[in-house]
C-alpha cells in the first residue's frame, strides 16, 4: 500500500486571513495544529461578532465533509495557525471502508447536529445584533435598579428597544 497517498495537506495562515468566508461553498475541514482561528457573523453594518475560537486539536468546517456546505460565518486566523486539510475526496475515500450501518448513523446524527447548531448560532447572532444606541439606552433605564434586578429587566426590554430603534433608522432611511 502507497502510504503517502494517506499524508495530508498542511495549510498555515497568519493573522486576518481566512480558512473559510461566509457564503462560500466548503469542500474541507480544517483541524488545528497550533495558532487559533475564530469564527465570525458579520452583520448587516459590518460589525463582526464573535461566534467561536478554536485551538489546537479542534476541527472545524467538517459539514463540507458530508453535504454541500455554505457557512454562514467566516473563519480567521488570529494567530500564525497551522492546520491539516481534509478534503471531501480524502473524506470519501475513507468512508467507503465503512459499513452502510455506521454511515446510516452518522448521516442521521449529522442531521441533529445540524438543527441543534442552526439553533444555537442563531440566538447567538440575535443576542449580539443589537443597536448601539439600544444598548445605551437600555443601559440608562436599568441605571438605578438594584442590581439582581438589572440583568432580568435589561434581558426583557432589550430585544423591544432596539426593535424600536432599528425601525426608527428604517423609517429615516425611506
Amino acid at each position: 500500500m502507497d502510504k503517502s497517498a494517506d499524508v495530508l495537506e498542511r495549510t498555515v495562515l497568519h493573522p486576518g486571513k481566512y480558512f473559510m468566508k461566509a457564503g462560500e461553498e466548503n469542500m474541507r475541514a480544517f483541524i488545528v495544529q497550533n495558532g487559533e482561528v475564530t469564527s465570525y457573523y458579520t452583520n448587516d453594518e459590518g460589525k463582526k461578532i464573535e461566534i467561536e475560537k478554536y485551538g489546537p486539536g479542534a476541527i472545524f468546517g467538517e459539514k463540507g465533509l458530508v453535504v454541500n456546505y455554505i457557512p454562514t460565518f467566516d473563519y480567521e486566523a488570529t494567530q500564525t495557525t497551522t492546520v491539516i486539510v481534509i478534503t471531501r475526496q480524502d473524506f470519501e475515500k475513507h468512508m467507503k471502508k465503512v459499513p452502510k450501518a455506521v454511515k446510516t448513523v452518522l448521516d442521521h446524527t449529522l442531521k441533529k447536529i445540524q438543527s441543534y447548531e442552526r439553533k444555537g448560532s442563531q440566538s447567538i447572532i440575535n443576542e449580539f445584533d443589537i443597536d448601539d444606541i439600544a444598548i445605551q439606552l437600555v443601559n440608562d433605564l436599568i441605571q438605578g435598579l438594584p442590581d439582581d434586578k438589572k440583568e432580568k429587566y435589561q434581558a426583557t426590554i432589550t430585544p423591544h428597544v432596539n426593535a424600536l430603534i432599528k425601525a426608527i433608522k428604517d423609517i429615516k432611511q425611506s
